[in-house]
């Protein structure tokens, strides 16, 4: 979920929730009130017996009433209390509305003036009222004068008099309570778990953002939360993820340059060193002859052309790496254009029937999107290799395969030389790299030759790597190159 609509949803539910709870509650109280009312107010049996009671008190008042109107006040002081008993008040008008007797509240005396409208008089008679209150009217006549008196057992609701009150008082005021404690509690759960929810990502943010600042590109966030918080912790991911990667590479490439410059140290001082010798026996005058004098000079030319070699094999690898190389790449049917650089690879071995060059199937016609010149390059490379490395040229034989594999181009250089241990041929593509660790045939080679091959099939979208022979002996050089299309071709001996 968004965080957004999530914000949204928990500002409503803050609202909506305690709001719902509260109409609840309120009702379920309001019906226990209303059970509680009419449990108080509906026993009819005990209403009739106090009523009976109360009317009769009345009549036998009325009728004990002295003549005089001014003396009745006695007589119903006198009732009044009595009534008050049974929780009734007492009031005593005339037709005229005017007040001769009471003892009634004020919500009381709002509560009987339905009662005091005009309505048809009878003489000696009680009227019995149910509603929120019991009103009990009794009517009589003096001296042409007609009189009410009126008894009201009130439970009024709103001043709090009687059980009801006190019942109703109870219910508001903890609906209020309860209502705002619900509030205040449902709003700190939404609160608590909303902050949960936004809090514990940016806590595993920050714990893994600092386990990359300690260099621990390796860590991972699960990722969790809304949307907005997965999708940040799968970019972190990917950043970590391309941060290592990237860490790898500066150590391959720091670690390539150490080498580089290892070897490269190197392999210009031999030749220097011969140099630097030849031209001091030609300063001290150690050549006593033009004959000396001119091996002298071939000496120093040979080891100018070997740092020449080098440092243009060098400037080829460095273009390579940068990716700076402009490579002229065509598509070109590989298997015709093998079998007509044939001849000028076979001159590259001391015996050219050594080499055997062979398609499978025989019919191989495969196109391969390459630059000729550089793949003639390399193969050119491994061959010079081949018969470098040999302890004896005259008894090698090289066989150069081509078949398809899938929608690759797969080629298979293979010789019967020394070979190559097993430990030592995944780094035979490293820069400098030899496998006589002493260093010592530095004019066999500048070391760069397969490094630089290897960019060169990566640069055809392809991949090289070394295996060893057939029963432990001699090498195969393999590199698969992609096709554009392919079909069968022949064998060329």
């Amino acid at each position: 979920m968004q965080i957004r609509k999530r914000l949204f949803l928990s500002n409503v539910m803050m609202f909506a929730l305690p709001f719902a709870v509260i109409l609840v509650m309120a009702g379920a109280l309001y019906l226990s009130y209303q059970e509680a009312k009419l449990g108080a107010l509906g026993n009819t049996a005990h209403d009739k017996q106090v009523v009976h009671v109360v009317q009769e008190d009345m009549r036998q008042t009325v009728m004990n009433l002295p003549l005089s109107p001014v003396s009745w006040g006695e007589s119903f002081a006198e009732l009044s209390q009595r009534m008050d008993v049974e929780h009734y008040h007492l009031a005593v008008v005339d037709s005229r509305s005017n007040v001769l007797y009471s003892n009634l509240t004020e919500i009381e005396e709002l509560q009987i003036e339905e009662e005091l409208k005009p309505v048809a008089f009878a003489e000696d008679s009680a009227v019995f009222v149910f509603r929120d209150s019991n009103i009990i009217k009794y009517m009589f006549s003096r001296e042409n004068s007609q009189y009410h008196l009126i008894g009201i057992r009130s439970f009024d609701i709103s001043t709090g008099r009687g059980f009801l009150g006190g019942l109703y008082h109870s219910y508001v005021s903890g609906l209020l309570l309860v209502g705002l404690i619900v509030f205040v509690l449902i709003n700190m759960w939404l609160a608590h778990r909303l902050s949960q929810q936004i809090l514990q990502p940016i806590a595993s943010l920050g714990k893994a953002a600092k386990a990359v600042e300690q260099g621990d590109f390796s860590y991972r966030i699960k990722p969790v939360g809304d949307e907005e918080f997965a999708s940040l912790c799968r970019h972190f991911n990917g950043m970590a993820a391309k941060l290592s990667e990237l860490q790898a590479a500066r150590k391959e490439s720091d670690e390539e340059r150490r080498t580089l410059i290892a070897g490269l140290s190197h392999d210009i001082r031999t030749p220097l060193t011969v140099i630097r010798g030849y031209v001091e026996g030609l300063k001290d005058g150690v050549a006593k002859d033009p004959a000396m004098e001119r091996r002298y000079l071939n000496k120093i030319a040979e080891g100018t052309e070997q740092i020449s070699r080098l440092l243009e094999r060098l400037f080829l690898y460095s273009k390579l790496n940068m990716k700076a190389y402009p490579f002229n790449f065509r598509q070109i049917e590989f298997a015709g254009w093998l079998r007509g650089k044939a001849g000028e690879l076979r001159q590259l071995m001391p015996d050219g029937e050594a080499l055997c060059i062979s398609f499978s199937p025989l019919n191989l016609q495969v196109l391969v999107k390459m630059d000729s010149t550089e793949i003639q390059r390399l193969l050119t490379n491994l061959l010079e290799n081949a018969v470098k490395y040999h302890p004896c040229p005259q008894d090698l034989r090289v066989t150069l395969s081509a078949s398809l594999l899938g929608n690759e181009l797969l080629l298979k250089l293979a010789d019967n030389g020394i070979g190559v241990t097993a430990e030592n041929l995944p780094r035979l593509f490293q820069e400098f790299f030899r496998t006589d660790e002493a260093r010592s045939e530095t004019k066999r080679g500048s070391g760069l030759g397969l490094a630089i091959g290897r960019r060169i099939v990566e640069a055809h979208g392809g991949r090289i790597w070394a295996e060893a022979g057939a029963q432990g002996e001699g090498l195969t050089i393999c590199m698969v190159l992609p096709t554009v299309h392919g079909q069968n071709g022949q064998e060329d001996c």
